[in-house]
């Protein structure tokens, strides 16, 4: 039986340019300058353990609260009235587990009175009562080590409180107590004991158990430096990198000598702000550059870590990209030679991807598609496109170009011409298997073509335009099986004339 047969329909496939965005996108807000990354102060106290006026003072510049202030003042005021009371008479004839728990009651009857999650600042705690557990326990640290107690703080990854270390049972041995700051009654948590100061003590938070898990005993810098940790936290949130990389810049100052395990959490924390910055999407080609050579500066100053060089790859891929995409094709240029030393082994293919991209854009800008092909095959065999990552990229543009060159014939139903065009592509890009199934595409719809043909003469009974067709198909297309069988079948239906 004849049968005539459907046309094959293929697409052209559109080249998409690389872009990498790494993550902590937030929305840019105007700045004149880049934040200053250093230290907001510096804290000349380097010894893990530190006297309770040092802790004080550091809790005080943590928070933000400028030296010499009428506020700094007013809290050193303050604080020397808790050293007279816990280094009075009464508390020294306590025991230091008794006057533990002594001094976290007289710190709610005079000092805490509203508990509030994100109110970090050891100075505002003094000058309104609104306190977290992070204010609350470098408050009770500074007092406690007044007071000569053995006081250390403990930091989970939701929540800070602190021990005491107090004589135990057995001569020579010590007995670890916890106090949770957040309460009054937070004194070695879980025990029972006698409620007091009932008439001062209105409420108190209480904390969730699953908040004291993986917690760790730190030093006393460590311990007094999760107050800027708070606080970058919400500065990230809003933005505010101005105020935010000064003060993380001080807190990594304060602890970056002690053992690089115990303190890669600080460190972590600071990188984070600096890639957060450098990270923030861009207005321009040029604010984008300003912020990736503040970027360097900062590795510069501080050190590079496998977090920070992540995203200064990750910045020079976009700072490329954004600039080959703006048609800044001279300085996409300079920028890769000036900058290609700073990126690491595992990014220079996708480097080098963007500046064949720049380099072909920019060769072939107003040029038709037949030109592109013709620019592009060129490219391909030059020395600037003789690194191979550059010349893979470039075979791909051609085969875009070529796909999109072929699929104008395919639209056409011009499958002889397209199908020479094929040819020719193959040719330039011999492994591409999507110009090999275009090309396959042209020859099938060809041999459709002459097959209806044949079949609308045959069936007419005009045998003899029919073997013509089927006979020029073949001085075209010698191999072909279809058309072979065609002739075949032509032949039986007139000898059975």
């Amino acid at each position: 039986m004849l049968r005539c047969y459907t046309a094959v329909k293929h697409s052209a496939i559109k080249f998409t340019a690389l872009l990498f965005f790494f993550g902590f996108i937030n929305l840019l807000t105007a700045q004149s300058q880049h934040p200053s990354f250093e230290p907001l102060f510096i804290f000349n106290e380097k010894s893990p353990v530190y006297t309770a006026d040092e802790v004080f003072e550091l809790g005080l510049l943590l928070s933000e609260c400028e030296k010499g202030s009428e506020t700094w003042n007013r809290c050193n005021q303050k604080f020397k009235a808790i050293k007279k009371e816990v280094t009075s008479s009464a508390m020294k004839n306590l025991s230091d587990e008794k006057k533990g728990k002594a001094i976290l009651k007289y710190l709610y009857e005079d000092y805490l009175k509203t508990y509030s999650s994100l109110q970090t600042k050891l100075d505002v705690a003094f000058e309104t009562g609104s306190y977290n557990c992070v204010s609350s326990a470098v408050l009770y640290m500074a007092a406690a080590k007044a007071a000569g107690l053995d006081v250390r703080g403990q930091k989970t990854t939701q929540h800070a409180f602190c021990s005491i270390y107090v004589p135990g049972v057995k001569e020579g041995q010590l007995k670890k107590i916890d106090v949770e700051t957040t309460n009054p009654y937070g004194f070695n948590p879980g025990s029972k004991e006698e409620v007091e100061f009932e008439d001062q003590i209105k409420a108190y938070y209480v904390v969730p158990k699953k908040y004291y898990s993986n917690r760790k005993e730190v030093n006393d810098g460590i311990f007094a430096g999760l107050i800027a940790g708070n606080l970058t936290s919400i500065y990230i949130k809003t933005g505010d990198y101005q105020k935010a990389l000064p003060l993380g810049a001080a807190r990594w100052e304060i602890v970056k000598s002690e053992p690089e395990k115990s303190v890669a959490f600080v460190r972590n924390d600071f990188d984070i702000l600096a890639a957060n910055y450098v990270n923030l999407l861009p207005y321009s080609v040029p604010e984008f550059l300003s912020k990736f050579e503040w970027f360097i500066s900062f590795i510069e100053r501080w050190g590079n870590t496998d977090f920070l060089q992540k995203n200064l790859d990750n910045s020079f891929v976009n700072l490329l990209i954004v600039s080959s995409q703006e048609r800044n094709y001279e300085l996409t240029m300079d920028i890769y030679e000036k900058y290609k030393d700073k990126v690491s082994v595992s990014q220079i293919a996708k480097v080098e991807e963007i500046i064949a991209d720049t380099i072909i854009f920019k060769a072939i800008a107003g040029l038709s598609t037949e030109e592109k092909i013709t620019e592009i095959n060129s490219l391909i065999s030059s020395e600037e496109l003789a690194i191979p990552a550059r010349r893979k990229r470039a075979e791909l543009h051609l085969e875009s170009y070529w796909l999109e060159h072929l699929n104008i014939f395919m639209n056409n139903r011009d499958y002889e011409t397209g199908y020479e065009s094929a040819i020719l592509a193959v040719s330039q890009l011999p492994k591409s298997s999507k110009i090999k199934t275009m090309q396959n595409g042209f020859y099938k719809n060809i041999i459709v073509t002459i097959h209806n043909q044949f079949v609308k003469e045959a069936r007419a009974g005009n045998y003899d335009a029919a073997q013509t067709i089927i006979e020029t198909g073949l001085e075209k297309y010698p191999d072909d099986k279809n058309l072979k069988k065609d002739l075949l079948d032509l032949q039986r239906v007139m000898n059975n004339q």
